[in-house]
């Protein structure tokens, strides 16, 4: 029950958002003199919405992406994380029946384990992969409404950004 929407966004914002994406571009204004609070804050809320999205995108492939092209075994269901499909099929999506199978089995079982499965197979069954599509194109076009925000930031520091993270599959 504490793995709402709300705490993801939370540990996101701050974990990802700020650290990977606001902090470096940041730095970047710093450096290049830019001194204007509209622009940190315009930079900042497009980076907050990109660094969100790159999070839920994470989350997403942990659970549907392959080894073979993520380069890892997905851990987040055998290790209770907090995770974008977890907080929109447990609050969102789930029925009390199914909220009762991810009560017995998320965190209480192992990777590519049958318990395993049965999470992700609910996950389907909930439609979080239709659920992730329409969220990601949500993100892609909240961030590119924003573009006209900046002024002094080319805006191919953001475009550099999103040709390594739009729609990737590792």
């Amino acid at each position: 029950n504490d793995f709402t929407e709300q705490r993801w966004t939370l540990i996101v914002k701050y974990k990802t958002a700020f650290y990977s994406f606001y902090a470096s571009v940041a730095l970047g204004m710093i450096v290049a003199g830019i001194s204007d609070v509209k622009e940190y804050n315009s930079c900042r809320d497009i980076l907050m919405i990109m660094g969100i999205y790159f999070q839920a995108q994470d989350d997403y492939l942990d659970c549907f992406g392959t080894p073979e092209a993520i380069g890892k075994i997905g851990t987040d269901i055998q290790d209770k994380k907090c995770g974008w499909l977890f907080v929109h099929a447990y609050h969102q999506l789930a029925n009390a029946e199914q909220k009762a199978v991810f009560d017995k089995l998320y965190g209480k079982c192992k990777v590519q384990s049958p318990e395993e499965q049965t999470i992700k197979d609910l996950y389907t069954e909930l439609k979080l992969p239709e659920l992730y599509v329409k969220y990601e194109q949500d993100s892609y076009d909240k961030i590119m409404s924003l573009k006209g925000t900046v002024n002094e930031v080319p805006w191919g520091v953001f475009d550099a950004f999103m040709k390594k993270i739009y729609k990737r599959s590792k």
